[in-house]
């Protein structure tokens, strides 16, 4: 359980430093789907929405890839000139 509460602060940070914030800002509508599950790869009903983020909480590294790989977040090595 506390693990969680940190992951989701690791979260908060992790998108204040790395947000697309433009492409936040943008689709919005499209964010608020992916929160509530209600994008066609991961449809939920509005009971399950609660349990199932306490449950990605578990492991921080696969729920920031997915917000990488929907363009939410810039990923971590974008700045190095490799």
């Amino acid at each position: 359980m506390v693990n969680r509460i940190i992951n989701l602060i690791k979260l908060i940070k992790i998108i204040k430093a790395r947000g697309n914030w433009p492409l936040i800002k943008r689709s919005k509508k499209q964010l608020l789907e992916f929160i509530l599950c209600k994008n066609g790869l991961n449809k939920k009903p509005l009971i399950l929405i609660i349990p199932y983020w306490f449950y990605m909480l578990k492991g921080l590294d696969v729920l920031v890839w997915r917000l990488e790989t929907f363009g939410f977040l810039f990923t971590p090595n974008l700045n190095n000139p490799q």
